[in-house]
């Protein structure tokens, strides 16, 4: 299984494991320090972020790899075809 990611923080293929895809999101969104954020930019972030149910970016801990997926534009390839 491979998932393609071209956003914030991919390689330069954008072809990237489970585990890279994953280690990527914890990066530049779970991990990240968003007060930091708020203070550099505070008109960009004055309101409440939102994914499904949950408010972000205080519940990205509860993504799943298929929300990770969905929220970052990613495309999950279950089988590669040889030409």
């Amino acid at each position: 299984m491979k998932i393609f990611y071209t956003g914030i923080g991919c390689n330069q293929t954008g072809e990237h494991s489970e585990k890279e895809f994953l280690d990527i999101m914890n990066r530049e969104f779970t991990n990240r320090n968003w007060r930091l954020e708020l203070l550099r930019y505070p008109r960009e972030y004055n309101c409440q972020l939102q994914f499904k149910e949950w408010v972000l970016p205080n519940e990205f801990v509860l993504f799943t790899l298929y929300d990770w997926i969905e929220y970052s534009g990613a495309e999950l390839v279950e089988s590669s075809f040889s030409e």
